[in-house]
């Protein structure tokens, strides 16, 4: 049975930051719901609303509200009077848009009259509190069970987290729901000419460094890929440069220090990477190795297996969920142990030939229509709580 489009309404406020993983399922999800006549997408960016699918980068504010930021630092309630604004433009909108149901993509929703979804990427601010400023564990510590409780529908991104969810907060099994997270098309197989300009960069050389990409933070567990890098035999050290791409995060000030203070001139830190150059990235690399302690699904290694390059990942949470048979696991905790998967993939080319056929196919299974399908589905059930969920039919990713 056909549908009319669902007028449903996108907090894409984390747009006006630079995009990270948050900021790539808004864009993406948005444009795929967009695309398959599902939904018809109203997006708003803190102050403002647009009829659009969620996308960077946006204009500056309405005039009103460029005048507010530049006397904001002169007031002292300027946190409270910004809040408000920002919840009462909102609240308006979904009124004035007719908006049918919104969507929350960051976990904790704004305030609302209208059916709500919101989606748990993970529930890192427990395991790994540590991880993130003490502001935002709080926040979530005292907002997020409430959110879970009032709405209608919850989405996650892996069954890992599925499990996280429901034994953590008690919900109902039949209000969590699974929709594994896509692949974009950039990330595809590059032959070293193609790669060869951006690559030349950045001093590299295709198919001659081992990658890692992620925000540095304590969970990417980034110390623990220098120290497996370091116990590497100086020969293929020479000849396969690590290079490290992420924004800064939380607390990593003393990793960028420790990192610019190696002793080792084939360490490069290449800083936050975006645009064009990313995909010729992870296309030109020889392994990409992705040693995080949690994740709750965790698109660079699937962005690395559709980019034909071969992933060495942690064997915790989400990660061998998504990474399946096609992939190697290391503990992230035993340096030895990864040095030798490393060094035997980097000394064997025909394994990592075979591993990135596996990739390959392992990533095409993960794509962006299958997650606007599934969550369009849910959307419906949300809606009509009463009608059992039938989603549609779509290809296992079990491993």
């Amino acid at each position: 049975m056909n549908h009319p489009p669902l007028k449903v309404a996108f907090n894409a406020t984390p747009l006006l930051s630079p995009v990270t993983g948050i900021g790539n399922y808004i864009i993406e999800l948005g444009a795929a719901l967009k695309a398959s006549g599902a939904v018809d997408p109203h997006s708003f960016y803190r102050y403002r609303w647009r009829h659009e699918a969620p996308t960077p980068p946006v204009q500056a504010p309405p005039g009103g509200f460029e005048l507010l930021n530049r006397i904001k630092p002169f007031i002292p309630i300027r946190g409270p009077i910004r809040r408000t604004a920002h919840y009462l433009g909102f609240a308006n909108g979904l009124r004035r848009h007719h908006i049918q149901l919104y969507h929350e993509p960051n976990y904790v929703p704004l305030s609302y009259d209208v059916p709500v979804v919101i989606t748990i990427h993970d529930l890192s601010w427990i395991g790994f509190p540590q991880a993130h400023p003490a502001d935002r564990v709080r926040w979530l510590e005292q907002s997020l069970p409430t959110a879970i409780d009032r709405a209608n529908a919850i989405l996650v991104d892996s069954d890992f987290i599925r499990n996280e969810v429901l034994t953590t907060f008690g919900v109902d099994t039949d209000r969590v729901h699974t929709a594994h997270l896509g692949v974009a098309a950039r990330f595809r197989p590059h032959t070293p000419a193609e790669t060869a300009a951006q690559l030349k960069h950045f001093g590299l050389e295709h198919g001659r460094y081992i990658l890692t990409v992620g925000t540095l933070e304590p969970r990417k567990n980034l110390r623990h890929m220098l120290e497996c890098y370091a116990l590497l035999p100086a020969s293929l050290r020479e000849r396969f440069p690590l290079v490290i791409a992420g924004a800064r995060g939380w607390r990593s000030s003393g990793l960028v220090t420790q990192i610019r203070r190696i002793n080792d001139r084939h360490v490069r830190f290449l800083g936050h990477v975006e645009g064009p150059a990313l995909p010729h990235l992870y296309a030109g690399a020889a392994l990409f190795a992705f040693p995080s302690l949690y994740e709750g699904f965790g698109l660079p290694p699937l962005e690395a297996m559709a980019s034909g390059t071969p992933v060495v990942v942690s064997n915790r949470a989400s990660l061998p969920e998504v990474v399946g048979d096609a992939g190697a696991t290391m503990d992230p905790y035993d340096a030895a142990q990864a040095a030798g998967i490393l060094q035997e993939l980097l000394e064997v080319p025909a394994q990592r030939a075979a591993m990135s056929e596996r990739g390959l196919a392992r990533a095409a299974r993960f794509t962006w229509q299958a997650c606007a399908a599934t969550t369009s589905a849910v959307y419906r059930k949300a809606l009509e709580p009463a009608e059992p969920l039938a989603l549609p039919a779509i290809e296992s990713v079990g491993a």
